[in-house]
């Protein structure tokens, strides 16, 4: 028998060269891990900006929802909660959630959707949803507002409603109540007042981090001054424009007096 002998021709030639060695495979998968890592930090941006476009326009909404709220009331803002707007019964809150869907019952000092302000307005809506809110915990209330403020109270946005045990330099007008249900003529300079913000623009219990979060969302007083984030927060102002604002230095700097006036903002109405 005569022995076989395999015969090269360009056919199969070519076909041989068609495959990949390992190290050509490795290079390959190398090229991809590098443009992987170049690309999703830019997609990660690209998503929270997308964040803060619709929470942008979420407060827009919002914004005319209170301006048909004020022309039905005498010019009249919102109201902290049920008592300020002397309804009678239990007091309900609508300070922490204006509008938006029920709360989970566990929590029971919140307003049920219909009964608040801007139910009439804009109904049980996901326009009172942030994309980025990543919940809250505050000792006064329990659970802690997990995993987002809205899961548990059906809003992510607060009213500008009262001083929360932060101090002023100057007396406030009404630290209880602050802008609710005051006139809209009592507020000095509506463009810079703030009237709707989400969390990380103020000082709880604890101060936290939604848009642009890279670290802890949520960050204790104690650790206020390791922590290398941004806080980030839309504003709804009196005049009903919306801007997004960087509450970095205004926290950090004097954190007892968060509430100060800068050129961009007003919190408060002095005395």
């Amino acid at each position: 028998m005569r022995d076989w002998i395999p015969v090269v021709t360009p056919c199969n030639s070519r076909l041989r060269r068609a495959g990949f060695t390992l190290i050509e495979l490795l290079v390959v998968i190398a090229i991809i891990a590098i443009l992987a890592a170049l690309l999703l930090p830019a997609l990660g941006r690209a998503k929270e900006r997308a964040y803060l476009s619709q929470c942008l326009s979420n407060l827009r909404q919002i914004g005319l929802g209170i301006k048909m709220y004020t022309q039905e009331n005498s010019d009249t803002l919102l109201c902290r909660d049920s008592q300020q707007a002397g309804k009678p019964g239990q007091n309900e809150n609508y300070g922490w959630a204006p509008g938006g869907n029920d709360a989970d019952p566990v929590y029971t000092f919140f307003a049920r959707a219909t009964n608040r302000p801007l139910y009439p307005y804009l109904s049980k809506s996901e326009v009172f949803h942030c994309p980025a809110d990543k919940g809250m915990d505050e000792s006064f209330s329990q659970p802690a507002w997990k995993p987002s403020k809205f899961s548990a109270l059906g809003c992510s946005y607060r009213l500008n409603a009262s001083e929360l045990g932060n101090l002023t330099f100057q007396p406030m007008a009404d630290p209880g109540y602050n802008l609710a249900g005051k006139k809209e003529s009592w507020v000095p300079e509506p463009s810079r007042f703030i009237l709707i913000h989400e969390p990380p623009a103020f000082w709880f219990d604890n101060y936290y981090h939604w848009h642009y979060a890279s670290g802890p969302t949520t960050v204790d007083p104690t650790n206020l001054n390791a922590d290398g984030q941004r806080f980030i927060s839309p504003i709804l102002f009196v005049d009903g424009h919306t801007a997004s604002l960087d509450f970095t230095r205004a926290l950090k700097a004097v954190p007892l007096y968060p509430m100060e006036p800068t050129k961009d903002w007003i919190w408060y109405k002095p005395e």
